[in-house]
């Protein structure tokens, strides 16, 4: 079966505050609307929790997921710069205290041995 064409969100709110106020049941009103059921109460649902924004298209939990899974991909990718120049800057400190470390010669004097 297709889906249906999407309702505006002024229609779905009049179609929910006459389902919330009894004046039609959930079943009447996807019939007239020509939506399941579970549309009707998916959109009860959402509005009752988010009021008429939660109606509107692009506000959907799909959409508010993305967003923050997008977020978290903002932070993870600047956590790991910050761990990678940490990295760098300890593997360079640690390079000039061996070059200097009494008793323990440098790879490039090592090298410069023929060792």
């Amino acid at each position: 079966m297709p889906r249906p064409p999407a309702l505006p969100p002024e229609q779905k709110v009049t179609i929910i505050l006459a389902v919330l106020a009894g004046e039609t049941t959930a079943a009447e009103a996807a019939r007239t609307a020509g939506v399941t059921d579970q549309a009707i109460y998916n959109w009860k649902r959402r509005f009752v929790t988010a009021g008429r924004t939660g109606l509107e298209t692009g506000l959907d939990q799909a959409g508010q997921r993305e967003k923050q899974l997008l977020g978290e991909v903002a932070e993870l990718k600047q956590a790991l710069g910050d761990s990678y120049l940490q990295l760098r800057a300890i593997r360079a400190s640690m390079l000039s205290v061996r070059a200097g470390a009494p008793g323990r010669p440098h790879r490039a004097a090592l090298a410069a041995r023929g060792a």
